[in-house]
C-alpha cells in the first residue's frame, strides 16, 4: 500500500513538473514575442492580398468593404462527386456562392460589408459570399438603398462573370439581418423596381 501511494505521490509530481516546464516554455518572453511576430506576419500577409474601398450610396449612406484572396488554408474544403465530375460542395460547413460550376477554388472572398447609416457603422454578414466582382473590387452599381418605413433595405449582387448571386439586409435599429443568398432568377426583380 506504501509503495503505491509513494508511487502515485511521484507520478503527480511528475505531472506537476512536466506542467511547470511546459508552462515556463510556453509563456517565455522569448514564445510570447515568436507568437506576435507570426500574428503579424500571418496580419501583414492577409492586407498584401486584400483591397478595399468606400461606395458612397447617397449623401448619408456609404458602404466600407474589403476583399482579399482566397486561400484554401484558412478554410475547410468538402469535394463531392457525380458520375460526370468532382466538385467543391461545401466551404466552411456552408454551401457557398461566386462560382457556375465550382469545379475551382473562389478567386477571393468578401472579407467585410459595413454600412454607415443613421450615423452608425453596422457590419454586415458576408459569410459563404466569393468571388464578389470579377475586377477584385466593389463598385456602385452593384447595390441599392431603398428606405422603408422604420428600417432599410440593402440589396446588392455579386459575380466574377458566372456564379451571379444576390442577397439583401434588412438595417434597423443600429442592427442588419441578411436574407438568402440566392443565384435563383426570381430573387433578381430588385434591379427592376424603382
Amino acid at each position: 500500500m506504501k509503495k503505491i501511494v509513494i508511487i502515485s505521490i511521484g507520478t503527480l509530481l511528475l505531472i506537476l513538473l512536466g506542467l511547470f516546464a511546459f508552462q515556463r516554455y510556453y509563456f517565455s518572453e522569448e514564445k510570447i514575442r515568436e507568437r506576435q511576430i507570426e500574428t503579424w506576419n500571418k496580419r501583414i500577409n492577409e492586407f498584401k492580398n486584400s483591397k478595399a474601398g468606400k461606395i458612397d450610396l447617397t449623401n448619408e449612406i456609404n458602404l466600407r468593404w474589403s476583399i482579399k484572396d482566397f486561400s484554401s488554408e484558412n478554410h475547410k474544403i468538402e469535394y463531392c462527386e457525380n458520375k460526370d465530375a468532382k466538385y467543391i460542395c461545401r466551404i466552411d460547413n456552408n454551401d457557398w456562392y461566386g462560382s457556375d460550376f465550382k469545379m475551382d477554388l473562389p478567386k477571393n472572398e468578401l472579407k467585410s460589408l459595413t454600412i454607415y447609416v443613421d450615423d452608425k457603422y453596422i457590419k454586415l454578414d458576408v459569410s459563404q459570399m466569393f468571388n464578389p466582382n470579377n475586377s477584385g473590387e466593389l463598385d456602385k452599381n452593384q447595390f441599392k438603398i431603398k428606405k422603408e418605413e422604420d428600417f432599410y433595405i440593402l440589396y446588392g449582387y455579386f459575380s466574377d462573370g458566372a456564379g451571379t448571386y444576390t442577397t439583401s439586409w434588412k438595417i434597423r435599429n443600429g442592427k442588419s439581418e441578411r436574407s438568402k443568398i440566392s443565384s435563383d432568377e426570381e430573387d433578381f426583380k430588385w434591379q427592376n423596381e424603382k
